[in-house]
């Protein structure tokens, strides 16, 4: 048996927008504080010992995700997908974004925001209660597609949904 990998990242913890700016573009720009940065370092250290590097980044725009995303994989092998799509999705988008990864792509990383990535996580998990518990900022839930070696049938990313996928791992580096 040979499995595809999902890895679902909630941003660190960023700064808040300046006060009184509700704005698009000033939730956009927040930074991450000096705690997400730290939070960031951890999760890069704790995928390092325990999966393959991602062969394909999906991620928000947003500046925190991609602060978040420099830190967990520094040295990211291509592509990198940032995607307005991805800026505070829905559950639904995010999953047909991964969907629509091509199939040569075996490890994914999705680098985005709650709630949509919290809900992704639990609709993928529905068996598993697991990711019940509070997605905070920098945690991560990491899922495989199964394909059994012998059969002619195998499972692409357009395939994924919560019967397709396990959890592996739920954590709060």
């Amino acid at each position: 048996m040979t499995a595809r990998r999902l890895i679902l990242l909630r941003h660190t913890e960023a700064a808040p927008a300046p006060f009184g700016d509700f704005s698009e573009a000033a939730d956009l720009a927040r930074p991450l504080t000096q705690r997400g940065e730290e939070t960031a370092r951890r999760c890069h250290l704790w995928l390092q010992e325990r999966m393959p590097v991602p062969d394909y980044i999906l991620c928000s725009p947003a500046q925190r995700t991609r602060q978040t995303l420099s830190v967990v994989a520094p040295q990211p092998h291509k592509p990198v997908i940032f995607s307005a799509q991805l800026y505070n999705a829905s559950w639904q988008s995010l999953l047909q974004n991964i969907q629509a990864t091509p199939d040569y792509a075996q490890t994914i990383l999705l680098v985005g925001h709650n709630p949509g990535i919290s809900e992704l996580a639990r609709i993928l998990a529905s068996r598993d209660s697991r990711t019940e518990c509070d997605f905070t900022p920098g945690a991560l839930a990491i899922f495989s597609l199964w394909k059994c070696d012998s059969s002619p049938v195998s499972l692409g990313w357009s395939d994924c949904d919560a019967l397709s996928l396990s959890l592996d791992t739920f954590s709060r580096p």
